[in-house]
């Protein structure tokens, strides 16, 4: 069964994102400031999740709807049934990013708000107050709201898929991974062709070509 999703990626390369997702799972996306929106089965995104090496969060999108108010946001939260999502003994967190200046409220609100929804619906459904966890929680759903836009998702990642499993310590000038491939993309360098980095400092752009060149999931 395909189920709508979205996934987020970094602004300027949701084109090269729409692109890889066709290459992985044969599915047209539609490029989106900041994240790219599809239907996929859940085969689709296990495959995506594991062979993505533009998307950081993959998300089942759970509602999509204008927005203006605090209380916009609660009600259409509120819409969902979410038993299908997290069972009684499971906890739950909820991530919110609000890119719009002129709404009267901020990323840490809807999120509360959203999360008061969750609560309050399914508690409505099973007699039962789910349990919040916001370091380690069993099930993550993600909040969004762009000028007027909301989106609500189920977190089918984990930790964002940026976090590559080569670099065990940061340093913070490290080139971002999705940057360094999507220069790849742009330079339109092709896995049968050298790759000479000369300003190369981590790494990353040498070791992202050769992840890709010899077909290594980042997920994995």
């Amino acid at each position: 069964m395909k189920l709508p999703c979205f996934a987020t990626t970094i602004n300027g390369l949701e084109r090269f994102a729409a692109e890889e997702c066709k290459e992985i799972i044969g599915v047209n996306a539609e490029p989106d400031v900041g994240k790219i929106i599809f239907d996929a089965d859940i085969d689709q995104l296990i495959r995506l999740n594991l062979s993505s090496r533009m998307l950081h969060k993959i998300f089942i999108m759970l509602a999509r709807e204008k927005v203006e108010t605090l209380e916009d946001v609660y009600r259409a939260a509120s819409q969902i049934d979410y038993t299908q999502f997290i069972n009684r003994n499971q906890t739950f967190a909820v991530q919110g990013e609000r890119h719009s200046k002129d709404k009267p409220f901020t990323s840490l609100d809807m999120a509360a708000a959203v999360g008061r929804a969750i609560i309050q619906s399914f508690r409505e459904k099973t007699g039962t107050r789910l349990r919040v966890n916001l370091d380690e929680p069993d099930v993550q759903f993600y909040c969004l709201v762009r000028d007027s836009e909301f989106f609500l998702g189920l977190n089918t990642t984990g930790k964002s898929l940026h976090r590559r499993f080569y670099r065990v310590f940061h340093h913070r000038a490290a080139l971002h991974p999705t940057i360094a491939i999507g220069m790849m993309k742009i330079a339109g360098w092709r896995r049968e062709q050298f790759l000479l980095d000369p300003m190369c400092g981590g790494g990353t752009i040498p070791i992202e070509a050769a992840l890709s060149a010899v077909n290594i999931p980042i997920g994995a």
